[in-house]
């Protein structure tokens, strides 16, 4: 059997209907763009553990096909997961004795993947520049910054998940973009991220505020959306994102470094991580913990100087 029998078999036989249609495309991607051209052709019952790690080192130096960049670790492990998967249901239907994938380790993530906020100086010009702007259709880069939600989250958002007595805004749906049978790509609200991202979220008193106030004008179901009440997709979302650093005159960090901020800001006002996790969506503290542990690198500066000699 050779192996892209496998993957169409595993895939679309047996995973297609346990999963998300956006994890499909992601593990179509992966297929078609870095697996099949390298093994298309191979027998499965002749790849060994040494094969597979041959490989895996040439994925290393391998550059995107979209980016032109290496690919990254996390995109490496995604391709080992799926030949994992794919092997494991080919033992579990006896189509092989034994998979080659079970000594195969994950990559290491790299130790200069540090996560980009905004400074504290830079959140203010862009908050500043918003304001003057006066514009409702800018609060949504507000939001986030006080809440850090995912831009899908933030697309999906309705007047009915927020509570304005008791102050609680609830995330249980996102919106993405991913394809259909025919290729044609077209968008979509699902479940969140994971369990964990299903959550409620209590609103600072001044955003909270200023939702009452722009709920009075609303002309939409959704929070994000024009004035006149039609959707705003993520594209303008992002392309509106842009400009407005660029005329705050602030360095560009991507639209997802919003939620970054939130959380950086969130730690060096002293909030426990258990309760970042959950506003979060993380799937626990530890996870929290590892993405933030090296932003703060300010926040420990000012913390280690307020130690005093005891002599």
């Amino acid at each position: 059997m050779k192996l892209s029998e496998l993957l169409s078999e595993w895939l679309y036989e047996n995973h297609k209907d346990d999963i998300k249609p956006r994890t499909l495309l992601k593990y179509e991607c992966s297929i078609n763009n870095y697996i099949l051209p390298y093994f298309k052709d191979e027998e499965i019952e002749s790849l060994t553990p040494r094969t597979i790690q041959h490989w895996i080192t040439i994925f290393k130096e391998l550059k995107g096909p979209r980016t032109n960049q290496n690919l990254s670790n996390s995109s490496i492990n995604n391709i080992i997961a799926i030949l994992k998967l794919a092997f494991n249901y080919a033992v579990d239907f006896e189509i092989i004795p034994s998979s080659p994938l079970t000594r195969i380790k994950r990559v290491n993530k790299k130790e200069n993947n540090i996560i980009k906020a905004f400074t504290r100086d830079e959140q203010i010009k862009i908050e500043n520049y918003i304001e003057r702007l006066n514009n409702k259709e800018y609060f949504c880069y507000i939001l986030v910054l006080y809440t850090g939600l995912r831009l899908g989250e933030l697309l999906a958002l309705t007047w009915k998940d927020i509570n304005l007595k008791t102050g609680i805004m609830t995330i249980n749906k996102t919106i993405y973009k991913t394809k259909n049978d025919n290729g044609e790509w077209y968008y979509t609200t699902d479940t969140p991220k994971s369990k964990n991202s299903n959550r409620d979220i209590p609103l600072p008193p001044f955003i909270r505020e200023m939702i009452r106030q722009y709920k009075k004008e609303k002309k939409s179901i959704y929070v994000v959306s024009k004035e006149d009440g039609s959707r705003i997709n993520d594209k303008l979302i992002v392309y509106r994102y842009k400009m407005l650093l660029k005329r705050c005159k602030v360095r560009y960090l991507n639209f997802h470094c919003l939620r970054h901020t939130f959380a950086t800001r969130a730690l060096e006002n002293n909030m426990d991580i258990k309760t970042l996790s959950e506003i979060l969506g993380h799937a626990s503290a530890s996870t929290t913990l590892n993405i933030y542990t090296h932003s703060l690198i300010n926040h420990k500066r000012a913390q280690m100087r307020k130690i005093k000699r005891l002599i």
